[in-house]
């Protein structure tokens, strides 16, 4: 691997367009460190070893670690009282080098989807008409535009986090994330099984930029 180049599209591509912050930044790179750049894709890590080296409290430590997860940086495989096994992912791999490099068609990933609901439409048309959460029918003219990992956690603007949602579903989600949220309506049997399956699987795609809306 070149890893002069891989760095560049760190700093120029993912770090900017996926919206790190500070702690983000230097966690994705004590992870890659520790994974990538010494020929493996995952290891396990223990929040206090990593709160330790960001030289912050476990709580923001762990807040990071899930955020560069939602964000589609990394991969959390699985979590067990010795730690997360966590998968370190390069620009490349979750789409970003390609986008870029995409002759004529528009960066989608440097787009913001929220402000002024100027993608409104193209983000209806992905969901297929229907509300993210609860699969109730919407309109792009009433729809409501809501983060899945919202904003105070680290939610950015981008079509990976932004959907278009009922208003009854913007109401009761508030700032839950948007896995926690279509757990209480498969609880409250707004959601059938399948169908809470299938939210979560969309939820996952949506994070990991395969659901990339068309935009004309």
């Amino acid at each position: 691997m070149n890893w002069g180049e891989i760095q560049g599209e760190i700093e120029d591509l993912l770090f900017p367009r996926l919206d790190l912050d500070v702690w983000e930044r230097t966690l994705y790179y004590h992870l890659l460190r520790h994974t990538r750049t010494i020929g493996v894709e995952q290891a396990l890590f223990a929040i206090q070893p990593l709160a330790m080296a960001l030289g912050v409290g476990q709580t923001k430590a762990r807040e990071a670690l899930r955020s560069l997860h939602s964000k589609g940086c990394i991969k959390i495989e699985n979590r067990s009282g010795d730690g997360h096994m966590v998968r370190v992912l390069l620009p490349g791999e979750i789409g970003l080098v390609r986008a870029t490099e995409a002759v004529g068609q528009a960066n989608v990933e440097d787009l913001d989807f929220f402000t002024g609901r100027k993608y409104a439409a193209a983000l209806v048309e992905r969901e297929k008409g229907r509300c993210f959460y609860c699969l109730r029918s919407i309109d792009a003219g009433t729809c409501v535009l809501d983060h899945a990992m919202p904003q105070v956690n680290g939610g950015g603007h981008s079509y990976r986090n932004v959907v278009a949602s009922c208003h009854e579903c913007n109401s009761r989600k508030q700032g839950q994330e948007a896995g926690d949220f279509c757990r209480d309506l498969y609880r409250r049997s707004v959601l059938s099984a399948s169908e809470f399956e299938q939210r979560m699987a969309s939820l996952l795609d949506l994070r990991e930029g395969r659901l990339m809306p068309t935009i004309s």
